[in-house]
């Protein structure tokens, strides 16, 4: 059970609703209706995975959430930006980050093999141009200390573009900040 429980919309704050209105909306347009491609709400209506979290400071946590979408406009192909994420989710550990994306992943392209093999902690083979500089600039950035080698930020200048660079590490910061999120809530996978 997770440390910050879903809540119905009936049972929030008056200083909560706009929020959970907002993430409500941004949620069924990234993802469509909860339990088409993955489950963000409970049978409650009640928001499931970093939502809960993000309501319990309904100001910080909205900048969270809308950090994420505004994440979503930014030029990288939806297959490397699922890398990305499922890379973070791994390193983290997070349950709800894996589950979620990974149904996303698979919505972006990528196979099902590929997907078990990221989640299991391996590059895949196969991964496209863009997914495969994806994969290797999140994996550094999440699980080593210090500066981007060289090489790493050259190749995705090279394959991503500059402001695909930029937005792949957008990705990462912002969603090893979710990872983090969900661990610390204890955020469960339905």
């Amino acid at each position: 059970m997770s440390r910050f429980p879903p809540l119905p919309r009936d049972k929030l704050q008056p200083d909560q609703l706009d929020t959970h209105d907002e993430q409500t909306a941004i949620a069924q347009g990234a993802f469509g209706p909860s339990g088409e491609l993955f489950q963000w709400t409970d049978k409650d209506g009640a928001l499931l995975g970093p939502f809960p979290f993000a309501l319990s400071s309904p100001e910080a946590g909205g900048a969270m959430i809308k950090q994420a979408l505004l994440l979503g406009k930014l030029p990288l192909p939806a297959d490397a930006k699922e890398v990305a994420v499922l890379v973070c989710g791994v390193r983290f550990g997070a349950i709800y980050e894996l589950y979620a994306h990974s149904a996303v992943a698979a919505q972006a392209g990528l196979s099902a093999t590929q997907i078990e093999e990221i989640k299991a902690g391996k590059k895949p083979d196969g991964l496209n141009e863009e997914c495969s500089v994806a994969y290797d600039v999140a994996k550094y950035l999440a699980n080593e200390k210090g500066a981007l080698p060289g090489h790493l930020y050259d190749r995705s200048v090279s394959v991503l573009g500059r402001e695909g660079t930029v937005a792949l590490i957008h990705y990462v910061g912002c969603y090893a900040y979710v990872c983090i999120v969900l661990n610390a809530a204890d955020a469960p996978a339905p």
